[in-house]
């Protein structure tokens, strides 16, 4: 079980991955025919920062996924950010390819392997001296989750949220932190990249920023890629293959973590 403090002031400056574009031109077989390369479209949900930014290319996930068709011949296309059902529902009518993060149970998609993985940890207030270590620990705390939180934590984690007397789940992310540091919730689940990226947004917000405990309670969930036609998810299953076995791949993630430095860690 590992417990992790945060510092009172967050240190994390927001990098937006951008340096990876400049490398793209390393995988280009045939520089003079990248035109013809195979353009894929794709659609993920609309609150994902750090991962993607609606308003501009760049992100985490968006340079993985931009460096490994680049190493296939393959063009990221065009980004449709939609609520979660929108999107799969995007891609189960052909309208667009594939869908980014899809759900395991996307039936009559192709699901290709893991671009990345997301990492679900508890959040609390390090001064409040909480003592969780298991996921039944939980229900002695007040809890606010991401949104369809109970569908992605485990069997166990669903089954306690439906007896928890005091577990809310919201859509915006931001807020959850905000409830936090208000004082207004004891503890929130969230992605732990999503967690620092917003807790740098409202630093200038938080009258108290006090230091924070993550507690790692569930695995890391694979993000997988479905497409409606398995030509094109096999293209992207082997794309990704590929950057994983390169340097770049562990360079964008690598770079990432740069960004989030100054969190000092407690194993117990």
């Amino acid at each position: 079980m590992k417990h992790i403090k945060y510092p009172k002031t967050s240190s994390y400056k927001p990098a937006f991955f951008s340096f990876i574009l400049s490398y793209s031109f390393i995988f280009a077989s045939d520089p003079v025919g990248a035109s013809e390369d195979r353009i894929i479209n794709f659609t993920t949900s609309n609150s994902i920062e750090p991962y993607f930014f609606v308003d501009k290319k760049s992100g985490l996930q968006y340079e993985l996924l931009d460096a490994a068709l680049s190493s296939n011949n393959l063009q990221l296309g065009e980004i449709t950010f939609a609520t979660n059902l929108r999107a799969l529902r995007l891609v189960k009518t052909k309208k667009v390819d594939c869908i980014i993060n899809s759900p395991s149970n996307s039936d009559g998609l192709f699901l290709t392997q893991s671009l990345i993985e997301y990492q679900n940890s508890v959040f609390f207030l390090t001064k409040n001296k909480l003592k969780i270590d298991t996921v039944q620990d939980l229900k002695n705390y007040s809890l606010v989750g991401f949104q369809n939180a109970n569908q992605y934590l485990g069997s166990e984690f669903s089954e306690l949220s439906k007896t928890h007397k005091s577990y809310n789940e919201i859509a915006s992310q931001k807020n959850q932190i905000l409830m936090l540091f208000s004082e207004r919730i004891q503890a929130i689940i969230l992605e732990q990249r999503i967690f620092d990226y917003y807790r740098h947004q409202i630093d200038g917000r938080i009258k108290s920023p006090f230091e924070v405990t993550k507690v790692r309670l569930f695995d890391q969930a694979p993000r997988n890629i479905a497409c409606h036609d398995p030509h094109t998810a096999m293209l992207v299953d082997e794309a990704i293959s590929q950057l994983k076995q390169t340097n770049l791949y562990q360079d964008i993630l690598l770079n990432a973590e740069r960004s989030y430095s100054g969190v000092s860690e407690l194993t117990k």
